[in-house]
């Protein structure tokens, strides 16, 4: 359950293994409703730079921090071959889960957290997409029938890859996982989030060609998201974004209703619309929000999770089926 508004909420942070554990950081840095108490590592030299960074005792084992502390949440960061374990341990003590994505990378793994959750909206899920103003503007283009019914989304999303900079776990399928399971997982959850669709299928494919400076690390995946009754998604993923690019990857999204397109520039945060009344405009965009924000407003105040636990598994599972849907030669399948 939420906090009362007077708490101070006590957390953990599980695991730095990725940068995205600086959307927690940032975040509790300008709260007075949240602090860090504990931090779990199994890497020393990780687990000392969150020390440094928190403050608070570090510990190697994520059950010896859980077994010494009375914590209300605690947010996952580990390699994410190892999230599911830790996010269906916090669950069974009936502690709030912050997972970073993918939560989990295997069917399995998602059906132990699942098994963990027995249906309580004790998790969520670091969506940071959601909360752009290009999105949160496309959000508002979309209620306002302006595009009509929605007719398809294509979604881009290059990632650079530089495998030098890169830890070694994340060419390690176990610990990995595959491009579709991680990267489409934004999408995904755009995708279904701003056009309501509730079951469908999913298919896979992924590149035989490895990205530039590996030997077997797939340089591009694409899923196909069809939704009983409505449209096809197209989502491509890839760790091919130029390394002298001054960006780290140019996501873009174009959806395209019965009345009009939109295209979304996430890198240059950037929304085009154009209808048959009007030609192409810039959309004036919205004030955002940071992507932890929304999960200590829940805990601490009491604000409806923005993103619950139900939308958080449906993104994850099908980001796994779409992995699954191509190591089966493309085979479509079922979600919802």
């Amino acid at each position: 359950m939420p906090a009362r508004s007077s708490e101070t909420i006590d957390i953990a942070i599980i695991g730095a293994a990725h940068p995205h554990v600086e959307y927690v950081l940032s975040e509790i840095a300008n709260r007075t409703d949240v602090r860090v108490v504990a931090i779990a590592d199994h890497d020393p030299a990780r687990r000392a730079e969150l020390e440094r960074r928190t403050m608070a005792p570090g510990y190697a084992d994520p059950n010896t921090l859980l077994d010494a502390y009375p914590i209300q949440a605690a947010a996952v960061f580990t390699e994410f071959g190892l999230r599911a374990p830790i996010v269906a341990e916090l669950l069974r003590r009936g502690i709030f889960a912050i997972a970073d994505k993918p939560m989990a990378v295997t069917l399995a793994q998602l059906a132990t957290i699942e098994d963990a959750l027995a249906g309580r909206n004790l998790l969520t899920l670091l969506l940071e997409k959601r909360f752009y103003p290009v999105t949160l503007a496309l959000r508002s283009v979309i209620e306002s029938g302006e595009l009509g019914d929605v007719v398809s989304i294509s979604a881009t999303g290059p990632h650079k890859l530089v495998p030098s900079r890169r830890p070694a776990w994340m060419f390690e399928p176990a610990t990995y996982g595959g491009i579709l399971a991680d990267l489409t997982v934004h999408d995904i959850d755009l995708a279904l989030w701003l056009t309501g669709y509730s079951s469908g299928t999913i298919s896979g494919w992924i590149s035989p060609t490895p990205a530039a400076g590996t030997t077997n690390f797939p340089a591009l995946g694409r899923a196909i998201l069809a939704c009983d009754g409505g449209p096809q998604f197209a989502i491509e993923v890839d760790w091919i974004q130029p390394e002298a690019s001054p960006r780290h990857g140019d996501y873009a999204m174009r959806m395209s209703g019965t009345k009009g397109r939109a295209d979304v520039l996430f890198a240059e945060n950037r929304l085009l619309v154009e209808t048959a009344t009007r030609p192409r405009r810039e959309v004036d965009l919205p004030v955002g929000a940071s992507p932890a924000g929304f999960v200590f407003d829940h805990l601490a105040h009491g604000k409806t999770l923005q993103i619950p636990a139900s939308e958080a598994l449906r993104a994850t599972r099908i980001a796994i089926l779409a992995q699954e849907s191509a190591a089966n030669g493309g085979k479509p399948m079922r979600w919802g």
